[in-house]
């Protein structure tokens, strides 16, 4: 049955269905044969209730006198000595007549009950000789009349053995991989049998007999087909604890094998959604627990957010490899709980964010979440949070060259010397810088930012000086760094204009002789067919005098004055130059 399949089963519920055994589950554990009150006793399944009686206060006389190990000898008996409590509590469960057929049941049935005192194969093991008994017990599985009883005690015997390798491993921590192979064939020799066993009417007729002579009011024939009802999800139960504990012990290659064994067993009988629930229902208490104390520190102590969502972050990992385990990684469950993870640690850090600015805390714990998410809306928000942590790291980075740039640009030095230490202190701190930027972005607004500081230099130095030189140098300076669009345009024109400039110039220091006009108009007349002659634009263009254009004029014709768009422009970008002087939000994240 695959673990995916949410409508399998749907109208069976471990926690309502009426055929549901509660204290077959409850028992069906890992310590299912430690616990069990027979192997505990040593008595015989057939004990009658005065030889219980008897025997446990032998029990108990032996174990206070200190000779306890000398009572429990037979092959299967414990291997620590039960102490007087567990005895007192053995007693107690096979007085509870529930409690006392599910123990019957996961321990060696007699071939006629009544009498164990003289079946060979009980004697044998009575004798440590379990290899005798087993042998008994496999040829006399294919009768037909009582097959089941044998072919039950083997179910037993590998299952227990089975469980105590498992268990041997939980309490030791020693993994032996050589050893996998031995005990996953003893588990497939139990599971062979209990598959057939599940659905033996013979087998579920002798637990009916054995209701019927304890004669106990308090134990009705419902039991039995409760049992019968419930014996596949307690056996699949067994090993999704099992699963559980290797799984949190960092052994997923077992736990992975515990689950397959589930998907193979009973197959149509069990539910083992419900089952994987149900043994995950303490992992699921811890990660609610987790998540509301992350929220409380969070909200506590706006500084500590950061914290609660990285131990938040690292407790769900664990929860979340248990419900892909049981469930797949595409499964409503795990996406539900992993979204709810993903989602409370995009938020809870926020306060965090604001107290310290420490974006890049904030981006290394959204790096971290991402793997997990599985919304696509969630993705795109964490998406864009990063990109504004990651834009607010950039800014800091380029803080520096900005700030130079805002000091120059502010700057009432004339032209040249602004041109000079541009070159001399912005440029160098420019190179420096774009080597911390790790966005495109952030390091095409830098250069652009020069390049329109730059055109400013440019235009002040023509406009207000007439200083053609350094108008020319600074245009052609910007152009090494503008990567906009309109910017470069606005670049070309200048230098068309610039190249007129230079012309005119020129032409008015050259003797006017008929080979000089003709010199000079075929220069204009070429720029004018090539496009470069553009005499609408910031440069004020001479004619008889190189006075510079009047602030009035540019202010009255906007095409023939671009510097007021690029004030506008430049204006723009200073807003992106001094934004730790404003601040914006963003999904809760500040922008620096």
């Amino acid at each position: 049955m695959s673990l995916t399949d949410d409508n399998s089963n749907s109208g069976r519920s471990l926690r309502s269905n009426s055929t549901l055994c509660k204290s077959l589950l409850d028992a069906s554990t890992p310590e299912l044969f430690r616990n069990n009150a027979f192997r505990i006793t040593g008595l015989p399944v057939d004990a009658t209730t005065r030889e219980i009686t008897k025997h446990a206060d032998k029990l108990k006389m032996m174990e206070e006198l200190g000779q306890g190990k000398s009572v429990h000898t037979g092959a299967l008996a414990l291997k620590t000595p039960p102490t007087v409590d567990q005895i007192r509590e053995a007693i107690q469960r096979l007085k509870d007549p529930e409690l006392r057929i599910i123990d019957e049941f996961f321990w060696f049935w007699p071939r006629q009950f009544g009498k164990s005192s003289s079946d060979p194969a009980i004697k044998a093991l009575e004798g440590g000789d379990a290899d005798a008994a087993l042998e008994i017990w496999k040829a006399l599985e294919t009768s037909p009349s009582d097959g089941f009883i044998a072919m039950h005690n083997v179910a037993v015997l590998r299952h227990l053995l089975a469980l105590e390798w498992e268990n041997h491993y939980a309490k030791t921590g020693e993994f032996a991989d050589k050893n996998r192979q031995k005990i996953e064939k003893l588990w497939r020799s139990a599971f062979k049998r209990w598959n057939l066993l599940a659905v033996d009417d013979l087998l579920w007729e002798s637990v009916s007999s054995r209701i019927k002579h304890l004669d106990d009011p308090r134990l009705t024939s419902g039991f039995a087909r409760r049992m019968r009802s419930t014996l596949p999800q307690a056996l699949d139960k067994i090993n999704a604890e099992l699963a559980v504990r290797y799984a949190e012990s960092g052994r997923m290659d077992v736990a992975q094998v515990h689950v397959q064994f589930m998907r193979e067993t009973n197959e149509g009988l069990d539910n083992i959604k419900e089952t994987a629930e149900l043994v995950l229902i303490p992992a699921t208490n811890r990660i609610e627990q987790q998540i509301q104390r992350a929220k409380d520190r969070a909200a506590k102590e706006p500084k500590d957010g950061l914290n609660a969502a990285r131990e938040l972050l690292d407790h769900a990992r664990q929860t979340l490899s248990l419900f892909e385990l049981f469930f797949g990684k595409k499964s409503d469950a795990t996406n539900e709980l992993s979204d709810e993870i993903a989602n409370l640690c995009n938020l809870i850090p926020i306060g965090y964010h604001k107290e310290t600015g420490d974006n890049k805390g904030c981006i290394a714990l959204l790096n971290a979440v991402m793997p997990i998410v599985s919304s696509v809306e969630l993705r795109r928000q964490i998406e864009k949070t990063l990109e504004v942590l990651n834009g607010n790291l950039a800014f800091k980075t380029v803080e520096p060259a900005h700030a130079l740039l805002k000091k120059l640009q502010d700057s009432k030095e004339h032209p040249s010397v602004r041109l000079a230490r541009f070159e001399r202190e912005v440029a160098p701190c420019i190179v420096v810088v774009s080597l911390g930027i790790e966005t495109t972005e952030a390091r095409t607004d830098l250069l652009n930012s020069a390049a329109i500081v730059l055109r400013t230099i440019s235009l002040d130095a023509w406009n207000e000086h007439q200083d053609v030189t350094t108008a020319t140098n600074a245009n052609s300076v910007a152009m090494k760094y503008a990567f906009d669009t309109e910017i470069r345009q606005r670049l070309i024109e200048d230098s068309t204009t610039l190249h007129g400039v230079l012309l005119s110039k020129s032409a008015q220091n050259t003797p006017k002789s008929g080979a000089g006009c003709l010199v000079m108009l075929g220069a204009v007349a070429l720029l004018v067919l090539t496009g470069h002659y553009v005499a609408s634009n910031a440069f004020a263009t001479t004619q008889k005098s190189a006075s510079p254009v009047s602030q009035a004029t540019r202010e009255n014709d906007a095409h023939s004055a671009p510097s007021y768009q690029q004030e506008q422009k430049f204006g723009e970008m200073r807003k992106a130059i001094q934004k730790q002087s404003g601040k914006q939000t963003l999904d809760g994240f500040t922008i620096h």
